[in-house]
């Protein structure tokens, strides 16, 4: 008990995300405007420990697979709608709770770094649990944002100081930025056990001071898992909201590839396939493979 109160304690310290980290345009649009009517989210997932868990779903028409998708800190799953919305008319059905950091939350967002991550930890598993039993037979995926990320890499098999969360049935990550290094949280060796294909996405001023002062942070889950099935691509100019505030050409490549990654790593698309081990980078973009 001692040490989990200690490596709560030092979560507390080093997750000071939520003065770290900018809010996107579209995310402080999104908790400024008028709160909906009636139920917040598509459905509720009841935690472990009781709490009720928003969940919005970007249905697909005709659905191949799912992706569990985190939002950045402070955020909300609206605020992607642009490249969820281009997943889920491909077949890809998003299904992504509203954490207990969200500035819509009906808790206001208060919840502290060490709080926030230990219940997207629980939030995460009840809705990878839901989307076995109500989307049975369907290929699994984990993206995110931020903070997001890293969730989604724990998924995949990432291993930071609160041990394994790895879940074998997420077959691909996209990484829309990272969190950089967290202090206490991200070790040496956390990337060391991911297993599942990954996708990168960062940017040349994707820059964070408290927790990311150097862009190339974002690189390190790129640099350190092991090889095999890792594809990072570098925006010029690209920040930390890239994904919502990058210009219209970035965002288009942002989501041709991510699309395509998602369709080689989760369905096994072999055309899909060819057409990431061929992509050439266009003006501004880098493109590694490892």
């Amino acid at each position: 008990m001692t040490a989990i109160v200690r490596l709560i304690g030092l979560l507390a310290a080093s997750l000071v995300l939520a003065g770290a980290v900018p809010a996107t345009a579209q995310e402080t649009a999104a908790a400024t405007a008028p709160a909906s009517t009636g139920a917040l989210g598509d459905l509720t997932l009841r935690a472990p420990d009781g709490r009720d868990v928003p969940v919005f779903v970007f249905p697909a028409a005709e659905e191949r697979a799912v992706v569990v998708f985190s939002h950045g800190f402070g955020g909300d799953p609206r605020s992607y709608r642009e490249i969820i919305g281009g997943w889920a008319q491909a077949g890809f059905t998003v299904v992504a709770p509203l954490h207990v950091d969200s500035r819509r939350h009906p808790g206001g967002g208060r919840a502290p770094g060490a709080v926030a991550f230990m219940t997207r930890i629980a939030d995460l598993a009840v809705v990878r649990d839901h989307v076995r039993a109500q989307h049975a037979g369907k290929p699994m995926a984990a993206a995110g944002h931020s903070f997001g990320s890293l969730l989604s890499l724990m998924a995949g098999g990432a291993m930071t100081a609160v041990g394994p969360q790895s879940d074998p049935d997420v077959r691909a990550v996209v990484a829309l930025s990272s969190p950089g290094a967290v202090q206490g949280l991200v070790q040496a060796e956390t990337y060391g056990s991911l297993a599942a294909p990954m996708l990168m996405v960062t940017g040349d001023a994707d820059v964070v001071e408290t927790y990311a002062p150097d862009w190339r942070d974002h690189r390190i889950p790129f640099d350190t898992a092991p090889p095999g099935d890792r594809m990072l691509v570098i925006f010029e100019g690209g920040g930390h909201g890239l994904v919502v505030e990058g210009t219209e050409a970035q965002r288009a490549f942002l989501a041709e590839v991510s699309l395509d990654f998602l369709r080689a790593h989760t369905l096994g698309d072999t055309t899909a396939q060819a057409r990431l081990a061929a992509l050439s980078a266009p003006a501004g973009v880098q493109i590694e493979r490892r």
